[in-house]
């Protein structure tokens, strides 16, 4: 089974490294601090951002339920779930 190596920061190309600190600093978290998904994706920047991007109006800007309701929801599940993110 082929194993995906997540890249350090400082491994990847300057425009690959700008695009992972972007969704980083959306995030609120260091590059190095990522989950690893997110790492995994720093190998293709443009998917980074777009999954990104989706994850922010797939789920957040749509429906009748206010944001910051949904924001509770997300951080309650996270800590049930002892997520450390």
């Amino acid at each position: 089974m082929t194993t995906l190596r997540l890249p350090r920061p400082e491994e990847l190309e300057p425009e690959d490294r700008s695009a992972l600190e972007r969704v980083a600093q959306r995030l609120g978290a260091a590059p190095d601090k990522l989950s690893m998904i997110w790492q995994a994706q720093a190998h293709w920047p443009q998917l980074i951002e777009a999954n990104h991007r989706q994850m922010l109006y797939g789920f957040r800007f749509q429906g009748d339920v206010p944001n910051l309701t949904k924001e509770a929801m997300h951080v309650a599940v996270s800590m049930t779930n002892r997520c450390e993110f």
